[in-house]
């Protein structure tokens, strides 16, 4: 069939591609977030079989894309609040002010408001898990708290060390289970030495803590053993009519078999794969002292706390062995911190990825906001020293911990530490400047910034490598050469200092969709420019209020003009707008050259890996802002030839605006375009 001969889809032609295609995924899986080559022949099969019609890849591509948009807007409206929707009819109940806000974020979905979406079911099982649904977003601008994971150090790497005693020689302790009379429990051990001053408890006090417990838990559930009373030689005459005494009864002892314990533990109802069933068997290959307690205890929660007791204290025995001390270097890291602060100024600069100057003045300002403290054994400069050696050169935590001296788990918790309040130091740093910019300032191309009178700054959005689970890795791997890549938005000044930034998104993600969702969300904060004013940004936005694109289908990037010269106003408009819309270009190039890790993210968490990208934003903007002399910044500080990048788009672009603006914008664009022209700019 003719790509130009339109296809009107039925239901029964929907349903057989539905089905078709959700066949195919399930057999040989799908290629990004979208079909394999040889799927689409067979769809085109299928349907040329079934409904005697043979669409094109292209058209099978448009269904997929149009159905895949729909269901994504129906996704969204189901999961708003009010009572909006009707399960009978399958259809939203919305005013039109309601379904223009709507369609400004799922430009696919508008058919919702006529026609309902036909066989959701099917929908739901092709497409579930398929579209960027920007769940892990963030902006330092946002009301509203930020997704994060746990910071805890992974179970097998805990150190035998309390962090903030690393040095000292702690004794393990022995984490036996008890298997002796309680009489002769031999003390803890921190309770016959002397005390020694700690920041907080450490994991061997815990662990005694632990044994004491489950000690006291298993002894009270034996009933003490009372020694036979011994018959006096006279026996006492007994009393006129009284009644003849009776022996006490005698208790059997409790039954402290195997089976007699593995009847009780499948009274708790515990799966056999449970981990604290398979604990509870460990207890009774024990002692038969534990077994004793077990068989006799006569409330389940006790039962399940004695087994959950028994597996941390075994743990301990097993895990918290004391450690061969390895940090063995006689520079500790104190020292080396006093001596990139003392030394030579470019240790700091390859180290740290900043001036001596800047970084005082950065561990300054987190001491005075009460941020960072000095802990016993490491200074706010050691720390913030660790952070950086982090981001700025991407090193893993057993190089700092060899570096610094200092257990790995104490990196991991001061990487943590320092990074949280990064991301309270970015809601301070990255904010709007000036809707008034004075053409004046700092910057580049202040005769054109002079014509383009309402631009306040430039937007763009830029990928950030990310390391993805392997079931997530199609949501991430839209663009790029196979790679995985969070999609990151954000706006800068003509300084270079960034004033808006959200990360997070799915590299799926279109620039366009990230903008339109952040121009819906009430909560990311977008600082929306005046109604004169506007931000520039490439062909991949729609022009309109407030952004101001370039031409489409005419030379834009500052390499298409380097040997020929703009001929006509188009080309012109094209190639100023592109020498002021630079300083986003030179903004990303200052940052990820000072940044290794966001072009080769670390294995972290997706939520650390997007705090990770905000951290380094807001460092970029202290540096920018303090006025601080920086070799990155004067390297890109002059315009530098770019081009298109050429990376495929996983999602169609998404306009935004209504037709007033995008035609208030369009007029503007050619009133410049036209000065351009007569100033012979």
């Amino acid at each position: 069939m003719d790509e130009n001969t339109r296809i009107r889809w039925t239901n029964e032609m929907i349903k057989c591609f539905l089905e078709t295609c959700i066949d195919e995924v399930n057999k040989v899986g799908r290629n990004g977030a979208s079909l394999t080559k040889d799927t689409w022949t067979k769809l085109a099969t299928k349907l040329e079989e079934v409904c005697h019609v043979k669409p094109t890849q292209k058209q099978l591509k448009n269904q997929y894309d149009y159905l895949k948009g729909k269901y994504s807007g129906w996704v969204y409206l189901r999961n708003k609040t009010g009572n909006i929707y009707d399960p009978i009819m399958n259809t939203f109940t919305l005013s039109n002010q309601e379904w223009e806000e709507f369609f400004k974020g799922h430009p696919k979905a508008k058919t919702l408001k006529t026609s309902p979406l036909v066989f959701p079911d099917l929908c739901k099982d092709l497409f579930e898990g398929t579209s960027a649904t920007g769940s892990r977003v963030y902006a330092p601008s946002s009301t509203c708290e930020r997704t994060v994971v746990s910071s805890s150090f992974p179970p097998h790497f805990h150190s035998t060390q309390n962090l903030e005693e690393e040095d000292e020689d702690d004794e393990a302790p022995n984490a036996d289970i008890p298997n002796v009379d309680p009489s002769i429990v031999s003390p803890s051990p921190h309770s016959s030495k002397p005390n020694k001053k700690r920041a907080k408890v450490d994991m061997d006090e815990l662990a005694w803590d632990m044994k004491d417990a489950l000690q006291t838990l298993v002894t009270r559930q034996i009933p003490p053993v009372v020694p036979p009373v011994v018959p006096s030689v006279v026996p006492p005459v007994a009393p006129p009519f009284a009644a003849p005494s009776v022996a006490p009864p005698v208790v059997p002892p409790p039954t402290t078999t195997i089976d007699a314990c593995v009847e009780r533990l499948n009274t708790l109802g515990l799966d056999p794969s449970d981990p604290l069933y398979q604990a509870a068997i460990d207890i009774f290959g024990h002692t038969t002292l534990l077994r004793e307690a077990w068989v006799i205890m006569d409330n389940d929660q006790e039962a399940i706390l004695l087994i959950t007791m028994f597996l941390y204290v075994y743990y301990m025995k097993r895990m918290r062995l004391k450690r061969k001390r390895d940090n063995t270097s006689a520079l500790t890291g104190r020292q080396f911190t006093d001596e990139l602060l003392q030394g030579n100024d470019r240790q700091c600069l390859d180290l740290l990825r900043m001036s001596r100057a800047a970084f005082i003045q950065l561990c300054d300002h987190f001491k005075a906001k009460g941020w960072l403290t000095d802990s016993r054994h490491i200074s706010v400069e050691e720390k913030m020293a660790i952070f950086l050696m982090i981001i700025g050169h991407n090193q893993r935590y057993r190089v700092l911990k060899n570096r610094f001296q200092h257990s790995t788990q104490t990196i991991h918790k001061i990487f943590h530490e320092v990074l949280d309040k990064m991301i309270i130091f970015a809601k301070e740093i990255i904010v709007p400047t000036s809707f008034n910019p004075n053409p004046n300032i700092p910057g580049n191309n202040r005769r054109l910034r002079r014509v383009f009178k309402g631009a306040i700054g430039a937007l763009d959005g830029t990928l950030i490598h990310a390391i993805v689970p392997i079931q997530e890795q199609h949501l991430y791997r839209g663009r790029g050469k196979g790679e995985c890549y969070q999609n990151v938005l954000a706006i800068c000044d003509f300084n270079m200092v960034f004033t808006f930034v959200v990360a997070g998104w799915e590299g799926v993600a279109h620039d366009s969709r990230v903008l339109s969702e952040a121009l819906t969300d009430s909560t990311i904060g977008f600082p929306f420019p005046p109604p004169d004013k506007y931000y520039l940004c490439d062909a991949a936005y729609t022009n309109t209020r407030g952004f101001m694109a370039p031409y489409r289908n005419v030379r834009y990037w500052l390499g298409d003009f380097r040997r020929r010269r703009a001929t006509n106003k188009y080309e012109k408009f094209n190639h100023s707008h592109a020498k002021l819309r630079n300083v986003i270009e030179r903004s990303y190039g200052v940052l990820k050259a000072r940044f290794p890790i966001l072009k080769r993210m670390a294995p972290f968490a997706l939520e650390v890996q997007r705090d990770v990208v905000i951290a380094c934003f807001a460092v970029h903007n202290f540096i920018r802002k303090g006025g601080l002399s920086d070799e990155l910044f004067s390297e890109y500080d002059q315009n530098t030839e770019q081009g298109d990048n050429g990376e495929d788009t996983a999602e169609e672009v998404q306009s935004h605006g209504n037709t007033a603006d995008q035609t208030y914008m369009a007029t503007l664009r050619e009133g410049i375009a036209t000065q351009l022209m007569q100033n012979g700019e």
